[in-house]
């Protein structure tokens, strides 16, 4: 089978040529504004002028007519919704013309398909890292689920509108890249992981504070590298624990930054998997990821009538159905966390847990010391004041600074992914009363997902290191957030499985309407997704 692949997201416009053996020809033509960044009308109408020359081309290198092909392919969303209009305007015009079949395809899937393709991964965690998207993503129970994503701006755009305000024309990111080269001081800036989430928009405040106090932009350059680039590859760490996965790929265009894959490639070396570094060619948007999305889907009893064809700029890739994938056996990852070591010890004769919290050499080690000092002390003073609060938590029974180490008592039961899996849901009551109650002591937990929740004759909450004291909605709202995303990784429907949660929380918690709505707002406001 013969598919014509056609991408047009955002500033590129597309066409790739695949069958099941080879990729055939792929021509492309960029959106590049002479000053500030895309402009989503000006894209649209650069894609209607060159997409006609775009394919033709293809087809030529490919040696094939329109007539050979077999399937035609188009990336329905999410992006600018000019862009995927008149790209999929140029694909229903394709399949009435020829009478072939259509497909629209989810244009982060495109990014896991190909980068499967060219690079042998089988069953990976996905970092996929562009202008409007950041997010880790796992394959769960026939889907790609998001195990974590940006909260506001993707990594890429904040890369290039700091490099607009430095007079760096878009594409920035290749030249904040040279100029992070020749940096040597880490700057302070915004660290901000929310339990499998990041956000960016703080980075690029601070960022361009430090731009007109006159630093050095090789400085900055080196310093928003060095603080975006380590949130992101811990979390794609901590994604491999709560996925079982044993293998990492990575594509989208802020995947082509030589820092970063340097990055993912140690992190993977230190916890003994294997990284996948899709080709540069294939890493930025392109037809042949559309193509290739949709030759597997066809295979598996995908189709489409034109009118089902409507463009989707909010199109989520855990919408897709995958059958295509069967679910790796998980890896065993012992006692191993993304930020920690857990030894099982004794404390003058009870039974302890001692925490450490590890280097990690992926990061620059001032911001690694940084981190882990603040998340240890914070963790002790955190489950210290949540005990207060009347919340089940782990007793602390010693606190090591000079080692990085916290003892606290050993707490038996499951945790409540595995309870979930299993289908035991008997305890969300409990739950959402102890969320309640944390909440209104004006605590957040900074990291409430289904693996930082004990199950044993009721709940214990573990591991607030990333949590807040004087917590506000929007800190409280990402707690909830955080539950629900966790909940989505099992392959679970959080609207069904936290519904008693969620009762007892609203009935124990009087400002719980504000915090729901603010969850609301968070899934809104990102841009791409």
């Amino acid at each position: 089978m013969i598919v014509l692949g056609l991408e047009g997201t955002a500033h590129t416009i597309s066409c790739g040529i695949i069958d099941e053996d080879r990729i055939l020809s792929m021509e492309s033509s960029m959106y590049r504004p002479k000053t500030g960044g895309i402009r989503p009308l000006d894209a649209a109408v650069h894609h209607s002028d060159v997409v006609d020359s775009v394919i033709w081309r293809a087809l030529e290198k490919a040696k094939l007519s329109i007539r050979d092909i077999d399937l035609i392919a188009f990336s329905m969303g999410p992006g600018l919704a000019p862009s995927l209009r008149v790209t999929a305007t140029a694909a229903r015009t394709l399949s009435a013309l020829t009478g072939k079949p259509i497909l629209g395809v989810n244009h982060p899937l495109g990014h896991i398909e190909i980068g499967r393709r060219v690079t042998g991964a089988v069953d990976p965690v996905m970092l996929y890292v562009s202008g409007g998207n950041t997010q880790v993503i796992a394959h769960v129970n026939g889907r790609y689920r998001v195990l974590g994503e940006t909260l506001d701006i993707g990594i890429g755009n904040m890369i290039d509108k700091f490099a607009r305000e430095a007079g760096i024309p878009f594409p920035g990111g290749p030249e904040v890249e040279k100029m992070a080269q020749k940096g040597t001081r880490l700057l302070d800036l915004p660290y901000s992981v929310k339990g499998m989430d990041t956000a960016f928009s703080g980075i690029l405040t601070a960022a361009m504070q430090y731009l007109k106090a006159g630093n050095a932009i090789e400085d900055i350059s080196y310093s928003l590298q060095e603080t975006a680039f380590s949130m992101i590859v811990e979390v794609l760490e901590r994604a491999l624990y709560v996925s079982g996965k044993d293998e990492i790929l990575m594509a989208g265009g802020v995947a082509l930054n030589r820092r970063l894959r340097e990055m993912v490639t140690e992190m993977a070396d230190e916890v003994g998997v294997r990284a996948y570094l899709t080709d540069k060619e294939y890493c930025m948007d392109n037809g042949i990821m559309i193509a290739q999305a949709a030759l597997l889907m066809y295979r598996s009893g995908f189709r489409m009538h034109i009118e089902e064809t409507a463009v989707n700029p909010r199109f989520r890739i855990d919408e897709v159905d995958v059958p295509w994938i069967a679910d790796s056996v998980r890896k065993d990852y012992g006692k191993a966390g993304a930020e920690s070591r857990i030894e099982e010890v004794d404390f003058h004769g009870r039974p302890a847990i001692r925490k450490v919290r590890i280097p990690k050499n992926y990061r620059n080690q001032h911001l690694d010391s940084k981190i882990r000092y603040d998340r240890m002390r914070n963790e002790f003073t955190m489950l210290r004041k949540i005990k207060d609060a009347g919340i089940k938590a782990p007793i602390v029974y010693d606190f090591d600074p000079f080692s990085f180490s916290i003892t606290m008592q050993r707490i038996p039961g499951r945790m409540m992914s595995a309870e979930l899996s299993e289908g035991k849901t008997e305890y969300m009551h409990d739950l959402g009363a102890a969320v309640a109650k944390l909440h209104s002591t004006g605590l957040a937990h900074g990291d409430l997902t289904v693996n930082n929740i004990m199950v044993n004759e009721g709940i214990y909450l573990i591991d607030p290191s990333m949590g807040k004291v004087s917590a506000e909605i929007e800190d409280m709202a990402v707690d909830i957030y955080a539950l629900e995303d966790s909940v989505k990784g099992l392959g679970l429907d959080p609207s069904i499985v936290l519904k008693p949660m969620i009762s007892a929380y609203i009935s124990d918690f009087k400002n719980a309407g504000d915090v729901l709505e603010t969850v609301g707002a968070i899934r809104r406001r990102h841009r791409y997704v």
